[in-house]
């Protein structure tokens, strides 16, 4: 993490049938946002596929000291996460369509924000860990951060910044299959106290284009949160959010209450 990035290449499954209006579309969507991001597409690969599918690779520059890493927070650091949690609980209530539109509509938008904004701010700051949250849920990083660091780390579930219908999504079993294989990969490193069955849920629930969640030295977290919120607050993510600290190790990595 801390990079910026400088080229990126189109990586393009097409299906046979798929209208050329939707694929200009689609690599429209992917150039603008490489563009924002201050780099550019320079080529790409496309391929027939059965289902459509569109990623992109990406090259970037980055000092050899100033690389973040998610194995390195250190004990009393604060730990700031820069989107709400619940898309993957949110996108299977959708296909029932049990997804409020509004919540939909701004988890699209939260979606295509870029965490380049975030990411200029931290970087100015005294940052020992960082990661984005992505296929294995808040809790699936976390316990990676906290193992990798040989810290433990304690998450305050009340401050996790989440999506307005998630919970009651959760309560009535509309969950994707990555919750039961992150709880699964977390297995008995994390212990709840007085957290509900949906929030314990929740923060297993895979992300797409989570946000990042930052370990950074309680001296610089004030200031940092400070920023962030400035420059977040009038965006779809809204502010940022503190939701725990690191400590020192115990016997169980992750501890939620």
């Amino acid at each position: 993490m801390g990079g910026e990035p400088k080229l990126a290449l189109n990586l393009f499954c097409i299906t046979k049938d798929m209208p050329e209006d939707m694929i200009k579309e689609i690599l429209r969507g992917g150039f603008d946002k490489v563009y924002e991001a201050g780099a550019i597409v320079c080529g790409g690969h496309t391929i027939y596929d059965d289902s459509p599918k569109y990623g992109l690779a990406v090259n970037g520059f980055v000092h050899p000291k100033k690389i973040l890493e998610n194995s390195t927070a250190k004990e009393g650091d604060v730990l700031i996460l820069t989107k709400p949690i619940g898309t993957g609980i949110l996108l299977t209530a959708s296909k029932a369509d049990m997804s409020p539109p509004e919540e939909l509509d701004r988890c699209y938008k939260i979606m295509a924000f870029l965490n380049a904004k975030a990411r200029n701010i931290m970087v100015k700051y005294k940052i020992n860990a960082c990661t984005d949250i992505t296929g294995f849920g808040l809790l699936g990083h976390l316990y990676e951060m906290g193992k990798g660091s040989g810290m433990s780390i304690e998450v305050d579930y009340k401050s996790v910044p989440i999506y307005k219908s998630v919970i009651e999504s959760a309560e009535m079993g509309m969950m994707p299959a990555g919750v039961y294989s992150n709880r699964s990969f977390v297995g008995d490193n994390v212990v709840f106290e007085n957290v509900p069955l949906a929030y314990q849920d929740l923060m297993f629930d895979p992300q797409t284009s989570g946000g990042l969640l930052i370990s950074v030295d309680k001296e610089d977290a004030a200031a940092l949160y400070e920023e962030l919120s400035q420059a977040l607050e009038n965006t779809p993510c809204g502010k940022p959010a503190i939701i725990g600290l690191v400590t020192k190790r115990e016997e169980k990595i992750l501890r939620v209450s």
